[in-house]
């Protein structure tokens, strides 16, 4: 007799799905790097402003960047017919989120440093 602290063993091993390499073309590769031009344009001007700021801006940037490159990758790898149009926008569409999120964050943050200047 079993029961849930002794279960009865289960019926075939459990074997993780093999890895696949994850495929890309030179133009995700320019898509990254054409954010991340986009990117450090927009530090080096944060940069002028606020050195913390540019900094935040730049490492943040980066990690959103590269994981909504990477959740795209995935997503794209399930539909390989997809044209470079329909590619460029699903990398951008992964992105919406995290600008939106990130700008709201990075508006407050400047508009706590101008009030603090301001009353300071």
């Amino acid at each position: 007799m079993h029961d849930i602290y002794d279960p009865p063993p289960a019926p075939l091993p459990w074997n993780p799905p093999k890895p696949e390499p994850l495929v890309y073309t030179t133009g995700d590769l320019v898509c990254l790097a054409l954010l991340f031009t986009v990117l450090f344009a927009i530090s080096v001007l944060a940069w002028r402003g606020e050195i913390v700021m540019s900094l935040f801006t730049a490492i943040g940037g980066a990690l959103v960047i590269l994981e909504s490159w990477f959740t795209a990758l995935g997503f794209l790898h399930r539909r390989r017919a997809l044209g470079l149009r329909a590619r460029w926008t699903v990398f951008l569409a992964a992105l919406i989120p995290w600008l939106i999120g990130l700008g709201i964050a990075a508006m407050l943050m400047l508009g706590l440093f101008l009030v603090s200047d301001w009353l300071g």
